[in-house]
């Protein structure tokens, strides 16, 4: 078994996690509300929520348009 210190030293082998770039995720949420075409900025967010369901809510309405820029 290895020492305390043998264990902290080593590198570790994880790879970084890396997530979407947001401005990617927004228009790729752009791109869907074009296609489905919702009625609504509610209709917009719920949909947006069902298809992006890890999406921040932040980033799904800046999608929709709704943020204050």
């Amino acid at each position: 078994m290895p020492s305390a210190a043998a264990a902290l030293s080593a590198p570790s082998k994880k790879l970084p996690h890396v997530l979407p770039e947001p401005e990617t995720s927004v228009a790729d949420m752009r791109a869907f509300l074009a296609r489905t075409r919702p009625q609504t900025p509610s209709e917009a967010l719920r949909l947006l929520r069902a298809a992006y369901p890890d999406a921040p809510l932040g980033l799904r309405v800046a999608a929709c348009g709704l943020a204050g820029e």
